[in-house]
């Protein structure tokens, strides 16, 4: 056992090793116990709030020294703790471009200047630009490493091509970065420009409107051809610029075919033939990772900006040594170790039952699908079982009772899984992630854990990775377009057919339209669903085409197709009521008042007029008076609405008084001007069979009689 004790005028640490621990694992422990951070970073709670006091100034001074020398040990000793397996990339193009020399990065790597790289470029004019030094101040989601790359940048002017030749298909790794750099002749904050490739378009009407901005792009490929193209097309008036391009071999198994979908119980397959952005990679509860400690040159930035409830989160840490990676789980270019070595545990995870959530909350563009990656490591329990949570993915279910010791058998071993998340499920233009205790488990402590996240962007169906548009500029944006123009225009000319259809209907208005009770009263609907206005022309016209005879007043009379008989124009129903006038009232319908109406010849006539507001409508007024001008029957006769006598004189001996009572006080019931006050269909019925039997025992009697 080896004892390592650091002591000072403030603090005293003492860490326990194994024996056969190298002096750069103790060294390691050391940092991550006391919440030392990486290089180009700072201790995470610290930089977080969450610890209640700062430590003394001499404790830094001290820490500081120690680090130096661990950092020696580190590197001297144990270099597989910031180099992991590191791979190494059939196809490496790394181009700084407008840079006249090499630019190499503390992280080892080696970027050609712009005449070394010349060749890959398709241009017309030969524009750069470079400075000294950049501003640092909005480089959040920079590694600090890369920042020589921004200090110079090459403008294309015209539409420009890189070609790379792939010396072997596979998964490859495209990173662009961009700064406006000044220029005394193009401003580069008004470029705007796409970058596309072969199959996929990158950027569209890309803006980089910040001068202080570091803008940093990753993108992965499944590139199937022995050569990789990038365009760069400037929008009209407009151009484009670059300031360090990576075209970089990925290992294969870095993306699977398919992955779970949220909610859970789906799959997606073919993930194969899309192309990815990464859009965040968080390493949860540790620091900043930065390319020279990451296995595929990648960055994973601290996640407290994203973390919605801070206070609720406690870092937890094992040495990244202690990582284990089983062989058909996660592996060393999945994530780094130092990514699962560090997590973020419920702060309140003794409590029985912790009533919230680790939460992260990254904003997304809309319209997109998104590939979820999460990282697990269990370095928080004491023995196998001990842990079970749930797993939320905008607020729906994605796993639920997640228990890392039946995946992996172990703790402190590397697990990940990737959800898909539609683009329908994106709500307010976010992915929130959660995490949180199991519900009804009886074992174990209520807790949840998330080590690493990554929100990749899906290419959409036109194989677009920035809005709708294709390769060729069409595709879904333009469907869109094309169909919000299509709605537009129908809607225009159904608005223009409406307002046509009204001016006629005005410049055809009765010329005592004034006179009716509303403005509504001359354009109500009253014939088989037509209502236009009939004046003598009209109606010679429509007479001509139906075969109809006129009236007196010169109006067409009859439509044989309609089978409705005599056809009145609204200003002759006017007239014979004297501009229905209440006193000419002589009852209320379901279709609304009905009216005596005396027409010129003479002839007088019940008139119905129809009421908004009235239970029936123009349609079941004319099915009942179609239904009552085609009902035939022996015992009825056609009499013009005139009844000289309600009884044939021929039958009138026949009948008996009090059937004969029976019946009409029957018809007197059911014409009465109240709902309530008519009878029902079954006393209507039993009244007539009443009125039948006495009927027919007054025939019996009167026969006995004329026989006796």
């Amino acid at each position: 056992m080896l004892m390592i004790v650091f002591a000072g005028a403030c603090c005293q640490t003492t860490l326990q090793t194994p024996s056969n621990a190298t002096p750069a694992a103790a060294a390691a422990t050391f940092l991550l116990a006391n919440r030392i951070a990486i290089p180009h970073t700072t201790s995470r709670e610290w930089r977080a709030g969450r610890t209640g006091r700062s430590p003394p100034f001499h404790c830094f001074l001290l820490f500081n020294l120690l680090f130096i020398i661990l950092v020696n040990s580190v590197s001297a000793a144990d270099s597989s703790l910031t180099s992991v397996a590191a791979y190494t990339p059939p196809d490496s193009y790394l181009i700084d471009c407008g840079s006249p020399q090499d630019t190499k990065l503390d992280d080892g790597r080696t970027f050609k200047s712009d005449p070394a790289s010349r060749s890959y470029l398709e241009t017309s004019e030969e524009v750069q630009t470079s400075v000294d030094y950049i501003s640092t101040v909005k480089a959040f989601s920079v590694s600090s490493s890369s920042l020589p790359l921004f200090r110079s940048a090459r403008i294309l002017t015209a539409v420009s091509k890189y070609t790379f030749y792939i010396t072997r298909p596979g998964w490859h790794w495209v990173r662009f970065y961009f700064h406006p750099l000044p220029h005394p002749v193009y401003n580069l904050t008004r470029a705007v420009f796409s970058v596309t490739t072969d199959e996929f378009v990158l950027l569209h009407d890309f803006i980089v409107e910040d001068n202080s901005a570091l803008v940093f792009k990753e993108y992965l490929f499944n590139v199937s051809s022995d050569r990789f193209s990038l365009l760069f097309k400037p929008k009209e008036r407009s151009f484009a610029f670059i300031n360090a391009i990576e075209v970089v071999s990925a290992p294969d198994g870095l993306i699977s075919d398919s992955a779970s979908t949220v909610p859970q119980g789906g799959t997606l397959n073919g993930l194969f033939q899309h192309a990815f952005e990464v859009c965040y990679r968080l390493n949860v509860g540790g620091p900043a990772i930065t390319p020279m400690n990451d296995t595929l040159s990648r960055t994973w930035l601290p996640d407290f900006p994203y973390n919605v409830f801070p206070q609720g989160a406690q870092s937890a840490s094992i040495i990244p040594s202690a990582v284990k990676y089983q062989q058909s789980g996660a592996t060393p270019y999945i994530a780094p170790s130092w990514v699962y070595a560090t997590a973020d545990e419920m702060a309140a995870s003794e409590t029985l039952q912790p009533n919230f959530n680790l939460t992260w909350q990254m904003n997304v563009d809309p319209g997109f699908s998104y590939l979820i990656r999460m990282h697990f490591c269990d370095v928080v329990s004491q023995a196998l079982n001990d842990l079970y949570f749930n797993v939320y993915i905008n607020s729906m279910m994605s796993v639920s009772g997640l228990d890392l010791s039946s995946i992996n058998n172990a703790l402190s071993t590397a697990y990940y899984a990737d959800f898909v998340l539609n683009a329908s499920s994106i709500r307010n233009g976010s992915v929130r992630v959660q995490v949180g205790p199991a519900s009804g488990v009886q074992s174990g402590i209520s807790n949840a854990i998330l080590n690493g996240l990554e929100v990749i962007k899906i290419s959409n169906s036109v194989r677009s990775l920035d809005g709708l548009f294709g390769l060729d500029g069409s595709g879904g944006g333009r469907t869109i377009m094309k169909t919000a123009a299509g709605v537009g225009l129908a809607m225009s000319v159904t608005a223009m057919l409406v307002l046509t259809i009204v001016c006629i209907r005005w410049q055809q208005r009765p010329q005592d339209w004034e006179k009716g009770n509303s403005f509504s009263s001359w354009h109500l609907p009253l014939r088989s669903g037509q209502s236009f206005f009939l004046n003598s022309k009209s109606s010679s016209r429509i007479s001509s085409m139906f075969g109809s005879r006129k009236s007196k007043s010169g109006y067409s009379s009859f439509f044989s197709n309609q089978g409705l008989g005599r056809y009145f124009s609204f200003s002759e129903l006017q007239n014979a009521t004297q501009n229905f006038d209440e006193k000419a009232v002589i009852g209320v319908g379901g279709f609304g008042k009905v009216y005596l109406g005396v027409f010129e010849d003479g002839t007088k006539m019940a008139i119905k007029r129809g009421n908004p507001g009235s239970e029936q409508g123009i349609n079941e007024f004319q099915t009942e008076i179609q239904m009552l001008s085609k009902l035939r029957h022996r015992h009825l006769c056609r009499r013009k609405g005139v009844l000289g006598k309600i009884i044939d004189p021929h039958i009138a001996a026949s009948i008996n008084e009090e059937s004969l009572k029976t019946y009409v006080e029957t018809a007197e019931k059911c014409l009465a001007e109240h709902g309530v006050d008519r009878p029902g269909m079954g006393d209507v019925l039993w009244n007539l069979e009443f009125g039948l039997a006495t009927s027919g025992d007054f025939l019996s009697n009167s026969n006995r009689s004329s026989r006796g």
